[in-house]
């Protein structure tokens, strides 16, 4: 039996009608604090924002992720840290955007998260140091799905990640511009983000098994070629998004990919810009 593409989350219709979105009323000399909860390759989190205009462009970028399920990570978005003396755990200054993150034990505070754009930089930047206890990371690769097992194409800006996404047939496409990848009870699997980059897939919250990651390299003809492990491990060391400068969060990165590298198949995919490339995908 073949394996099937599994949801991400339980989706009731009751969910869905709620999208669950929360609301608690403020109280006196406060703004009132709104709450999405997302799950994100089975990260949940529930962010928490108090701008009524910031909250409705969140609820509508990030409406396929929204689920609720149980202790959920607690992300504030506000003016500025309020630490109480606490150190955080994960730090992280976003200079172009005037914007930062700090992590602590229990919550993480996001301070200038004041558009979308800064808001999913930030939100990234919080999950790629949330995964590595889970053995996971975020990979720069489109993903697909064939025959129910999940293809990761990548590469570099310009590699091809959105024209092969959108080659591809609908309905097959998680990801054009980042992947989430994830080891559970053994197995690897690449799950639908709503990180995307040119061509929105339609913010599928699923994941499946991976059959292999594939580095893309643009050509005249469709060729498809094993990639030795030393290979393998340096495309996608080389495409890994990653933030932390802490040397522990550094070496935990490392193991958790030269894992992948170990029990994944690596290829290098030279194609041609047309919907052939999908026949030469390796079975």
């Amino acid at each position: 039996m073949e394996p099937r593409v599994t949801p991400a989350y339980s989706r009731s219709h009751s969910h869905r009608v709620k999208t669950f979105l929360n609301t608690s009323h403020a109280t006196l000399g406060q703004s009132s604090d709104q709450q999405l909860e997302l799950s994100i390759g089975r990260v949940s989190l529930r962010l928490h924002v108090s701008n009524a205009k910031t909250f409705s462009e969140a609820s509508a970028r990030y409406h396929g992720f929204a689920a609720s399920q149980k202790e959920p990570f607690a992300v504030y978005l506000k003016n500025a840290f309020s630490t109480n003396g606490r150190n955080p755990e994960f730090a992280y200054e976003f200079e172009a955007q005037k914007a930062a993150l700090r992590v602590f034990s229990r919550e993480s505070q996001f301070v200038g998260a004041n558009n979308p754009y800064t808001l999913d930089c930030l939100l990234r930047i919080l999950l790629t140091w949330m995964l590595l206890p889970r053995a996971g990371f975020l990979l720069h690769a489109a993903t697909v799905v064939r025959d129910g097992r999940a293809y990761l194409l990548t590469g570099k800006s310009g590699a091809g990640k959105s024209t092969v996404a959108s080659l591809a047939p609908e309905g097959s496409v998680l990801t054009d511009e980042l992947s989430l990848v994830r080891r559970e009870d053994g197995v690897w699997r690449a799950y639908g983000t709503p990180f995307w980059g040119e061509f929105r897939a339609g913010d599928l919250n699923v994941s499946a098994p991976i059959a292999g990651i594939l580095r893309l390299v643009q050509a005249e003809e469709n060729k498809i070629a094993p990639l030795r492990p030393v290979e393998f491990l340096r495309a996608m060391i080389g495409n890994v998004l990653f933030f932390s400068q802490q040397s522990a969060d550094s070496q935990r990165l490392l193991e958790i990919v030269s894992q992948a590298a170990q029990e994944l198949r690596g290829y290098s995919l030279e194609f041609r810009k047309d919907r052939s490339f999908w026949e030469v995908l390796p079975a």
